[in-house]
């Protein structure tokens, strides 16, 4: 892993850096079957709510303005009252409970090859950081 300083932070904060984690073309190639069959089958299955945007092809954020928008007006014409709540999660990817997750995707019907390959990837892994050319020793993450 390489840190890559987050612009407008301070540079003595170790929190100001983000790691960028430099894998094999082997691994990458792994990470986007894995990625690419799974949200196949959680899109084929129709596993994913319809206002899920984040991470999904087709989707975006002027999909989740319009869909609240037209939620606001339904509200209005129908003289109910909406809530509305803005959530910004941060180091969010940093936070997910892998087990969790796990019996989530079981739970979604993922096959069992493809849940010991994502455990596997998940747990145990080991990084070493590269400073201004210095690598340290390698750490569980």
């Amino acid at each position: 892993m390489i840190p890559i300083h987050k612009k407008g932070k301070d540079k003595k904060k170790p929190a100001s850096y983000r790691p960028i984690s430099l894998t094999s073309c082997t691994v990458k190639t792994l990470e986007r079957m894995v990625n690419q069959r799974l949200l196949w089958y959680l899109e084929t299955e129709n596993i994913l709510a319809p206002e899920q945007a984040g991470f999904r092809q087709f989707h975006s954020t002027e999909d989740q303005a319009t869909y609240l928008s037209q939620e606001i007006e339904d509200a209005f014409q129908e003289q109910k009252v909406l809530f509305a709540t803005w959530i910004d999660l941060q180091k969010a990817f940093d936070k997910v409970w892998t087990d969790g997750l796990l019996v989530k995707l079981q739970r979604c019907g993922i096959a069992s090859n493809m849940l010991r390959w994502i455990r596997s990837y998940l747990h145990n892994r080991r990084a070493r950081i590269s400073v201004n050319g210095r690598v340290g020793k390698k750490i569980l993450l």
